[in-house]
């Protein structure tokens, strides 16, 4: 008989601990913005963010949130809405650490 592997995005969440490297995927369409939201709603900090293949709005919510301490990305932006802003201001301001794997 196999497990039940499914699990509600709270407890999915509650096993990602502050300063965790963690893969995140989606675009700007299919992205899962569900659970970054609970991300956001839990108060994670510190996150290692890697990126599959790429990032954008849930990524950008995530450092707008002050969740994230370093990504690893080839790229975040928005597609046709332009640049990621909270990304932008946070390169800038050097807020975060960015290994650029493009």
């Amino acid at each position: 008989m196999t497990e039940n592997k499914w699990m509600v995005l709270e407890q999915a969440v509650r096993l990602i601990n502050d300063g965790d490297k963690v893969a995140v995927g989606g675009h700007m369409e299919m992205a899962p913005l569900a659970l970054k939201r609970e991300m956001i709603r839990q108060g994670r900090k510190n996150l290692r963010l890697v990126t599959v293949p790429r990032g954008a709005i849930g990524v950008d919510m995530l450092i707008g949130a002050g969740m994230v301490h370093s990504i690893e990305t080839a790229q975040v932006v928005m597609d046709e809405y332009g640049s990621a802003p909270n990304f932008r201001k946070s390169v800038e301001q050097g807020r975060i650490q960015v290994l650029d794997h493009s």
